[in-house]
């Protein structure tokens, strides 16, 4: 695995609220730690296969997390950025303590320099901070612009039909208003004390599909969202949200 290191530069419109919450990261883990431990993460690995020998890209990295764990599966380099400086000061603290041939860059995703060729970019919960049709057209289109030709994206992107009263069993309170026309921000809120909010934006999966379109992407397909219990004995809580979930999890290829 190759040690990647270089400097970057901090831009975007969500780096006030998570150099913000950086400082909270571990309250707010705990409270969306089932969540993620018990959809998110499985989800993500059944999607992913195997990314031994990849250069993968990822890009919103926040503390890192998933950037180390692909890297744990064999990745052959890895690059995390994010708009944040404090959530990339966690995550080289985490780099540090723990080396895996990690680097982490601040830069924003909608501007952000050439540093592929990639064949996997992670982008988890980042498309719905776009405030426009032309900044998420943008984002994608960076996105692509890192990739190899044959080069994946796997995108974590807020559920807009997401039933608000179902995600509140599992550590998220989503304010979201009736009548949101697309790019309307509403926001969601981690209840720890005191309470962190995101201001986020709504997109529909159709929106966001075509916006992944118009960045050249092709067989853009969505992934099925599992969780981590096998044994079919899935409390009704669980089955309505693997129906209803925060986030859902967009597959493209660059060709």
């Amino acid at each position: 695995m190759r040690q990647w290191v270089a400097l970057g530069r901090r831009e975007g419109a969500t780096v006030t609220q998570y150099d913000t919450l950086a400082a909270r990261l571990a309250d707010i883990e705990k409270a969306i730690g089932f969540l993620r431990e018990n959809v998110e993460f499985p989800s993500f690995l059944r999607a992913l296969g195997s990314p031994r020998g990849m250069r993968v890209l990822d890009v919103g990295c926040g503390d890192g997390h998933y950037a180390r764990m692909v890297a744990e599966l064999g990745a052959d380099q890895v690059v995390g950025t994010d708009s944040s400086a404090e959530m990339i000061r966690l995550a080289r603290a985490a780099e540090e303590d723990r080396p895996l041939g990690v680097g982490y860059l601040v830069h924003d995703v909608a501007t952000m320099p050439e540093l592929g060729p990639f064949d996997l970019v992670i982008a988890v919960n980042v498309l719905h901070y776009a405030d426009s049709w032309t900044t998420l057209a943008a984002m994608c289109r960076r996105i692509g612009s890192q990739l190899a030709p044959g080069g994946r994206l796997l995108a974590y992107v807020g559920n807009a039909r997401c039933e608000p009263e179902v995600v509140r069993d599992f550590g998220f309170l989503v304010d979201r208003p009736p009548n949101l026309r697309e790019g309307d921000p509403y926001t969601i809120t981690i209840p720890v004390t005191p309470p962190a909010s995101l201001r986020v934006h709504h997109w529909l999966p159709e929106t966001l599909e075509r916006a992944v379109e118009s960045a050249g992407f092709t067989r853009i397909t969505w992934e099925e969202m599992v969780c981590s219990d096998t044994s079919g004995n899935m409390d009704t809580r669980m089955e309505r949200l693997l129906e209803s979930p925060p986030s859902l999890l967009l597959s493209a290829y660059r060709e």
